[in-house]
């Protein structure tokens, strides 16, 4: 039987195991001629990660003073300490993580914690990281269009982190984003641009005249790439009933094990003000990185992961572009990107939707407990919607110009004209001549 290709590439890294465990030999005796590693740990700080991370996957020692090939580590007190991440050996190959996810759903957040766990740089699709395509993890917002299927079959053993985000609140990230990127439609103008991200919030007119534009599209691509992922790389179906499925998601063409995710992650939760569920979903995170191959990802002990998150979330504090909420200090409060009463309504309609496909008894989605993460969060969602949707008065502005992705020309004042509150009196029992229209399939008055 030909082997496959993850037989082949473990096949590979064991012939290669061999002279790395005579370089770890080496270097660990140098250690111990060092007074056990005290010179390496104070003039050469990646020769000390490197004899931490050789220590434990040759030899799974537990009791090394500090933790196994981690970003936070422990110093000889015992306290959490956190040092920078490093780039793989060029010989060496760890087991892949991809973590996908719609623009501005906090992927930042989650690849910093990824790199806490592990120790190593995280890259990126378009690869504006500059760290290239050897690497542990990749983020990646594919198959929107923001993304890009780069790495090729480089991953083809990762497992698949999804992670979700509210879309009343990752669109206006996205939104956010784009404003940083001066809307850029080339790499060279998004790379030029990375100094910029995660500096500033556009302000509201900015936002109204991109969200009206662009978003029955941007809400259809935010559930069309939870159908992609729950459905392992599933486009569309046509109208015959066939599936049309990802290129790279084929079983055939061996680009990648599965494109079915081993976690659905919650942003909500991850960015928690609860410290305790915020580690909660930090260790689902860790737990889905290490299934199926606990024994060859080099990620920090299990004890040390709740320390990784809370060393992750105080570097907030203190380095800039952290993550998102570096924006708070520039441009409106991310709560004043609102969205009108029937944008909010259909919001609520694709929640419903993904709901009812991924509790559906006869597909059997309501024991998969994958499905069963994504439920948990889309009923979280609808029910913040469902209040936003209350508290909204039911009028709308229209776009201004024909569709575009960039707002090119920004009104530089209010309307002429102030609509006032609807309905302009209590409404009765049977509205019959307020209001002029009827806008279906939304009430005519407000929904108690």
């Amino acid at each position: 039987m030909t082997p496959s290709r993850f037989e082949r590439e473990q096949g590979r890294l064991k012939m290669n195991k061999r002279a790395v465990l005579y370089a770890a030999v080496l270097v660990l005796f140098i250690a111990q001629l060092t007074n056990h590693g005290e010179i390496l740990n104070q003039t050469v700080p990646s020769a000390a990660t490197m004899k931490r991370m050789l220590w434990s996957r040759f030899f799974n020692n537990k009791n090394m003073e500090m933790t196994e090939r981690s970003l936070v580590r422990k110093n000889k007190d015992g306290i959490c300490e956190w040092a920078p991440p490093i780039k793989l050996a060029a010989d060496y190959t760890p087991p892949h993580t991809l973590l996908v996810s719609y623009p501005g759903s906090g992927k930042r957040l989650a690849w910093r914690i990824m790199e806490s766990l592990t120790g190593y740089v995280t890259g990126d699709d378009w690869d504006l990281s500059d760290e290239g395509f050897h690497v542990a993890s990749i983020k990646t917002s594919y198959p929107h269009h923001e993304g890009v299927w780069s790495w090729g079959e480089a991953f083809y053993d990762a497992n698949i982190i999804f992670l979700i985000r509210n879309p009343r609140w990752a669109i206006p990230s996205y939104q956010t984003m784009r404003h940083e990127l001066a809307y850029s439609t080339s790499w060279d103008q998004s790379y030029s641009r990375r100094p910029n991200t995660y500096t500033e919030r556009p302000d509201i007119l900015e936002w109204i005249r991109w969200r009206d534009i662009n978003f029955e599209n941007q809400i259809s691509k935010w559930g069309w790439m939870i159908d992609f992922y729950m459905n392992n790389g599933r486009r569309s179906i046509s109208d015959d009933g066939k599936e049309h499925i990802d290129t790279h998601c084929k079983p055939e063409h061996e680009i990648i094990n599965s494109c079915f995710p081993k976690a659905v992650i919650s942003y909500e939760r991850l960015n928690s003000n609860n410290l305790l569920i915020g580690e909660a979903e930090a260790q689902r995170l860790a737990d889905a990185m290490i299934e199926g191959r606990e024994d060859l990802l080099p990620i920090a002990e299990k004890e040390d992961w709740r320390c990784a998150y809370d060393e992750t979330i105080l570097k907030r504090a203190t380095e800039p572009q952290w993550d998102g909420t570096n924006r708070d200090v520039v441009g409106p409060p991310g709560d004043q990107k609102n969205f009108t009463w029937f944008q909010l309504q259909d919001i609520k309609t694709e929640l419903e939707r993904l709901i009812t496909n991924y509790t559906n008894v006869t597909l059997g989605w309501d024991v998969d407990p994958i499905a069963n993460q994504l439920v948990f969060s889309l009923a979280d969602y609808l029910t913040e919607i469902d209040y936003e949707i209350s508290i909204t008065p039911p009028y709308t502005w229209p776009p201004t110009s024909t569709p575009s992705d960039s707002p090119s020309s920004l009104p530089t004042s209010s309307p002429t004209f102030k609509p006032t509150p609807f309905p302009t009196f209590p409404p009765t029992d049977k509205p019959t001549n307020f209001p002029t229209f009827k806008p279906t399939p939304f009430p005519t008055f407000p929904p108690t």
